[in-house]
């Protein structure tokens, strides 16, 4: 599914590239500018997260600004990343369109308060989808 988080759907977002959506919010753990970020970056998203599975801060830096985990900030550049995604995978704008009007929803939550991404990307690809279709 090319919608998904996982999906190796590459973009680059604020000069740095990525695989996934899933391995962007992993690299964002480690510390700007480093090879550990590089590497989680380009990484399928289970390498990305056994690369940060003892990484659990309430913040972490995103181009030279400190951000709350889960704060509004956070969601935002989630969104963005999802933004990047679709606008440079047209296979992935195909995909979206052929959701046509349908709610989208993010199926694999295995906690009562999901994270970021699970709260995000629904939300910010219907948004995309309204962009491409109107």
């Amino acid at each position: 599914n090319l919608l998904c988080s996982a999906a190796p759907t590459a973009f680059a977002l604020a000069g740095e590239g990525f695989r996934s959506v899933d391995s962007f919010y992993e690299a964002l753990k480690l510390p700007e500018g480093s090879a550990e970020r590089q590497a989680c970056a380009s990484a399928p998203v289970q390498e990305a997260k056994r690369l940060t599975r003892r990484i659990h801060q309430s913040t972490f830096t995103y181009r030279g600004r400190s951000v709350a985990v889960g704060s509004p900030e956070h969601e935002a550049i989630v969104a963005a990343a999802v933004s990047a995604k679709v606008s440079q995978n047209p296979e992935v704008q195909v995909a979206l369109r052929n959701t046509g009007t349908a709610k989208l929803v993010f199926p694999l939550t295995y906690s009562a308060q999901p994270g970021p991404v699970a709260r995000v990307t629904p939300v910010a690809l219907m948004i995309e989808r309204w962009k491409l279709l109107r």
